[in-house]
């Protein structure tokens, strides 16, 4: 029997549902020293929150100090003291293979207590009731900006296995129906349908549920970056450009801890721009994409985005910039 994998947790959206701020290049930097300022005294709860959004603001400007404040002040949520252990107990022994993720939201108070737990998915025997108490003994830093703590609502994701192979050594039909058993049960779950329409998507991308499964998927996590991304795809395929920029929006300009913007993300707002004839927009995106592509990327991929933007500055260049360029990924 092996012990409780606790998969790595996250705030539910962004920068702890900051304040959502669009700001031009040039207003980047006055509020971004605004924000440090800030920062730099002794602010409340919601003056950290306020801070943080307007920074991540200042770095969806590209305003490359705001980015790398984030990355260098950001701490996240991380357990200081306290250990998860299976709920059944260490010298149980099963004579069968065994499943369960338990999904739980709660709240880390500054003062390092987990707090608050709703249960989102549970496994047989409500093992969750054992695991919230086991948190509610524990520590846990909440997210930290610049040295200031902010309660932080935080998803634990608690993968619990007993017996036969690992989780991820499933077979393929095991895994998509095991993906299927936990909407089915959880139908509230973002985690559940999310994980049902990355399992579609990868191994099984004609499915006909897929684009039910993905929709679904989307209204219950419109901010998960990937889901965002595959649905505004979809509507770009349906001819639906601008819907899919509705779609992006929520994670078009919305910095995560200093990230850039995902190439993938960048591209489909390309597509969007291109199918509605605003090449300028487009052009600029798909630049944007190719810019932040990761280094270690394979060639193919890297050669694909390059080849994108290039058909994108060859149909721009012409009277008629609207054609088949869009086509599939």
């Amino acid at each position: 029997m092996r012990n409780p994998h606790l998969a790595w947790g996250t705030p539910r959206q962004g920068v702890l549902d900051a304040p959502f701020l669009e700001l031009e290049a040039g207003q980047a930097p006055g509020v971004f020293n605004e924000a440090v300022a800030t920062l730099a005294g002794k602010p409340s709860e919601a003056q950290v929150i306020q801070a943080a959004g307007d920074i991540a603001a200042a770095c969806d400007a590209d305003y490359e100090k705001a980015c790398q404040f984030l990355k260098e002040q950001t701490l996240l949520p991380e357990r200081i003291e306290g250990t998860l252990t299976h709920p059944q107990g260490a010298s149980v022994v099963s004579s069968r293979s065994e499943y369960a993720l338990v999904v739980l939201q709660c709240r880390i108070d500054t003062d390092d207590r987990v707090r608050d737990c709703q249960v989102i998915e549970d496994g047989s025997g409500r093992p969750s009731q054992r695991l919230i108490a086991q948190l509610s003994e524990s520590r846990y830093r909440p997210w930290t900006l610049a040295g200031h703590a902010v309660a932080t609502p935080y998803t634990f994701m608690i993968n619990l296995r007993r017996g036969g192979s690992r989780g991820d050594d499933l077979l393929l039909e095991q895994r998509l129906g095991w993906a299927r058993l936990r909407v089915a049960h959880f139908p509230q779950s973002s985690s559940a349908w999310v994980n049902l329409a990355m399992q579609l998507a990868v191994h099984t991308p004609e499915d006909p549920d897929y684009p039910k499964v993905l929709a679904q998927a989307h209204a219950l996590a419109p901010s998960q970056k990937w889901i965002a991304a595959e649905m505004a795809w979809l509507r770009i395929q349906a001819g639906q450009h601008t819907a899919a920029l509705m779609v992006l929006r929520p994670v078009i300009r919305r910095s995560s801890m200093g990230e850039h913007p995902n190439p993938y993300v960048l591209e489909t707002a390309a597509a969007a721009h291109f199918g509605l004839n605003q090449c300028t927009e487009a052009l600029a995106e798909q630049q944007r994409a190719v810019d932040l592509m990761p280094k270690e990327w394979l060639a193919p991929e890297q050669e694909r985005f390059q080849r994108k933007l290039q058909d994108y500055q060859s149909a721009c260049a012409t009277p008629k910039a609207v054609s088949a360029v869009t086509g599939p990924r």
